[in-house]
Parts: structure tokens; sequence; C-alpha cells
């Protein structure tokens, strides 16, 4: 039997909005990241301030609601941007970003932003009104609404911004996150094993994120499929708006169904996956062994399955192919022989792999991420400069620019257009390297701690006895005093010398 060809690829692939300067790393981004969705987060995290404000002071060691001062769109923005930076330059603990230790020094971001107001925006960021989550659903979907309206609002950017070249994948992801959480499940297939699980279609060809659902169990709003199967409802979802034009998705099979693929094929949509032999309406025979290195085809209809032996059996289910077997190199410079399905299942499946391992090198790990939610909107920041970055480099092919040289540049020209110099509510930490700490200047006097309404000989940390560690412990040892120029709770003796005299202390 001749399998019938491909069918004509009517899409039209590439960025379908204007970009006015294709040499600015910074204009990809904000194709995604627009100043609609900046305004919405920094009006709930302003919103939830106020109501963090209005509650009782938290544990010890949380940044004080009594500094806060409402953000606005350019600060949200330099916050984005030291959490992109913190990526890069990765330190265990994020009080360490702003540590004046000579071995864990980082004066630009302290130039940039105080740690103290660092914590503050983390602690107070928000993205969607608490009173506005509708119950009545599964814990799982309950959770989702979080982020949902961010999540919601990027994928739908991912797929109106840029349209897919040919061969596209569906596959899973996951986001590690080990705590307690609804959403939470398991790969063991996957680096990270365990943590929020996302079906992703990528293009084949770059490794875009073009679409993506969170699993949230089986109340997730799926379209229908012939078969019912939730395998095939999700791959579905995913392709609904490629349907019709001539595409060709590569799945796993977890996917991988004879129904499906004859649902996709009379929507004019090619499919090529991997399968299982007690999948339903898959041919029985070909369950009979066959010698190493020989293959077994069986064809019905528009599909084709077939079954190679190589060191172990595989079966492949596609829409078009023949059992054509061709000559290929191996990595020790021999050649060998596979079917022709298998080189270009190989070689257009691992899209969303090579998503993962491209984000594999700029972690969300945080031990200040106890909401798993703001954790996911790092990852979904990720995801942002991934594809900004895949975009770049398809308008500006001649261009070497690396992913991590990429992202230096997006960080330098978001600090460039919206970091405002001299608004950091500096606390007497230094500023650069070339000029003066003001706590090194002169006229520094120690005074007692003003009362205030909670207190009347009220207590603050020593920052110096603070700063130093015994046996592997922070040492803690509070005073009732404090440098009124630089606002830090200092010891008279010998702490008050110390921190006005020593650069690094």
């Amino acid at each position: 039997m001749i399998p019938r060809q491909r069918y004509d690829f009517t899409g039209i692939p590439g960025r379908k909005v204007d970009v006015s300067d294709t040499t600015d790393p910074l204009q990809y981004f904000e194709l995604f990241f627009t100043e609609e969705l900046v305004s919405k987060i920094t009006s709930e995290t302003n919103a939830q301030a106020a109501l963090l404000a209005s509650k009782p002071p938290g544990p010890r060691g949380f940044p004080r609601m009594d500094k806060w001062k409402d953000t606005d769109n350019d600060e949200l923005k330099v916050f984005f941007a030291v959490m992109l930076l913190q990526r890069i330059v990765q330190k265990p603990e994020l009080e360490m970003f702003w540590s004046t230790r000579p071995l864990l020094d980082t004066p630009y971001l302290r130039q940039i932003m105080t740690g103290e107001r660092f914590l503050l925006l983390l602690r107070c960021l928000h993205f969607v009104n608490n009173h506005s989550i509708s119950a009545g659903q599964s814990k799982a979907q309950v959770s989702m609404q979080k982020i949902k309206p961010v999540f919601d609002f990027l994928v739908n950017k991912f797929s109106t911004v840029y349209t897919p070249n040919r061969n596209i994948a569906v596959n899973e992801s996951l986001m590690l996150f080990k705590r307690q959480l609804a959403l939470r499940q398991y790969i063991p297939m996957k680096r990270a094993q365990c943590g929020l699980k996302l079906y992703v279609l990528c293009e084949s060809q770059s490794g875009y994120v073009w679409n993506a659902l969170v699993h949230t169990g089986p109340s997730m709003n799926l379209k229908n499929s012939a078969d019912g199967l939730k395998s095939s409802r999700i791959v579905l979802t995913l392709v609904s708006d490629l349907l019709g034009q001539g595409y060709c998705v590569f799945i796993g099979n977890f996917y991988t169904s004879p129904m499906l693929f004859r649902e996709l094929h009379q929507n004019r949509t090619d499919a090529v996956g991997t399968a299982c032999l007690n999948t339903k309406q898959m041919p029985i025979d070909l369950k009979k062994r066959i010698a190493k290195g020989t293959t077994a085809a069986r064809f019905y209809d528009e599909l084709m399955a077939l079954k190679w032996y190589d060191k172990k059996e595989v079966i492949m289910l596609s829409t078009f192919h023949s059992d054509t077997v061709i000559e290929v190199d191996c990595r020790n410079g021999k050649k060998t022989k596979k079917p022709c399905v298998i080189v270009d299942y190989n070689k257009n499946m691992g899209a969303v792999d090579l998503a993962d391992q491209m984000l594999a090198s700029y972690p969300t790990e945080c031990k200040r991420h106890k909401f798993w939610y703001k954790k996911f909107f790092r990852h979904l920041l990720n995801i942002t400069v991934l594809n900004s970055y895949i975009l770049f480099k398809k308008d500006n092919p001649e261009h070497t620019i690396s992913h991590v040289n990429f992202r230096l540049t997006l960080i330098e020209r978001m600090l460039e257009k919206h970091h405002k110099p001299g608004q950091q509510h500096l606390r007497g930490r230094p500023c650069s390297d070339d000029v003066t700490p003001l706590r090194l200047s002169g006229r520094h006097f120690p005074k007692s701690i003003p009362p205030t309404s909670g207190k009347q000989n009220p207590t603050g940390r020593c920052k110096v006895c603070c700063s130093h560690n015994k046996d592997g412990k922070k040492i803690r040892r509070e005073t009732r005093y404090f440098c009124e120029k630089c606002d830090v709770p200092l010891c008279v003796v010998p702490c008050f010398e110390i921190y006005h005299t020593k650069k690094y202390y």
C-alpha cells in the first residue's frame, strides 16, 4: 500500500506584531509582558499591601509593613529585572544578594533596590483579588485562580504574537515544587519529578512555547474528542487554533491513539507519535516478535502502525509515513538504518524538552517562595524571556548573541528605561564602590530609639551583631540605640564605631 502524501501547509508562520527596533531585546519582551499586565499586577500588589498592613505584624524575619510605600509600574518592572538577574547571579538565600561581605558582595544590586524594599515587594506581590476567587470548585482549581489571570494573559500573547512553523510537538513539562499543593503532580521521567505539571505545545524547530495548560485534575476545561480520552482532549485543546492548516503534531505514547489520529486527520492535521500495542484499535498482529534490526508495518486507511526492533521494540503511529528505511549517521561515525518515521520523530519531538533545557540554567527555586503562585510567576517570567529570545534570533539570524547575554542585555534595558535613581529609599548602605557610603562619612551620633504607640522603650536588632555568624548561627542582639542619620539600630560599644568606620564588618 502506498500511503497518502502530507497535507499542504497553508499556515503563515512568523511574528504577527510589529517591532520598531529588531535589535532591542526589551521590545520583544514587551510584546508579551505589556503595560496592561504590569498595571494589573501593580494594582493587586498595592491592594494586597494595604490588606497586610491592616493585620497584626507577622513573625520576626518578615519585612515590616509600616515601611511600605505604594509601588508603580516602573518600580515593579525594576523588581522583575532584579528577579531575572537573581537567576543569573545565583545565591542560596535572597538576603545574600544585599550582603556586604566581600565573598558575597553584589554592589550594583544595592544601587538598584534595597534588600528591604525587594522583600517587601516580594511579600506583597499579588495577581488577583482574593474576593473574586469563586468557591465550589476543586482545591486544584481554587489554587490555580491565584495566578490564572496572568497565566491566561501570557499564553494568549504567546499564541497571538507568533505563528509556529509546520512541525509542532505536545509534551509535559514540570515546575519543581516540593511543598504541599493540590496542583502538585509526580512525573518520574522528568528531572524535577514532582511539582506543577503543564501540558505544553512547542514549535519543534525552536522550542517556542505557543500554548500551555496547567493540570488541575479531572475538572479541566478541555475540548471534546471522539474517543473521550482525557489525553486526546488535551491534545485537541492545545492544537485547536491550528487545525485545518496542514500542521503536523508530534506526541508521546501517553496521548497517541488511532481514534485521535483519525480525528486530527479529518481536521487536515497530520500526527506522528510513539504508541502502545495495547491501545484500543492498534493492530493485534504487531505483537508478534520480530528480529533485531527489522521492521513490521500495518496500514489501515490513513494510518500506518510500525514496529521496529532496535535495542528494544518501538511502536510508531503516523498519518502520512510509509515503512521506508533510510541510512543515517551515528554518533560514533558509523552508519545505521532506521525507519523514516523514527528519524522524523526524533528530530521534531524534543521541542518541549529543548525549552525545559534552556530554562534549566535559570531555576525558579528560592527558599522565600512559600507561596507556589509566586514561584510559578517566576517560571512564567522565564518562559516569556525564552520566547522573546527565540523571536529575537529569528529576526536576527546573523546575530550570535547567546541566551544568557540576551537576558543580561534585557535586564540592562529594563533598568535603563524604568529605574529612577535616588528613589531606592536607601538606609545608609553603600550606593557604589566609587562613592563613599553615607555611613562612613562624618557627623553620626547614637540616640535612643524613640517610643512608639505600642512600646515605651522599643529595641531593635543591632545591624553589626546580626551580620556576624557564630558556630554557623546568626547572633541576635537587641539594642535601645540607633544612628539617626543612617536609621540603623546599633550597640553603642563597639558596633557604632565598627559600622561607621569599616566598609566590610
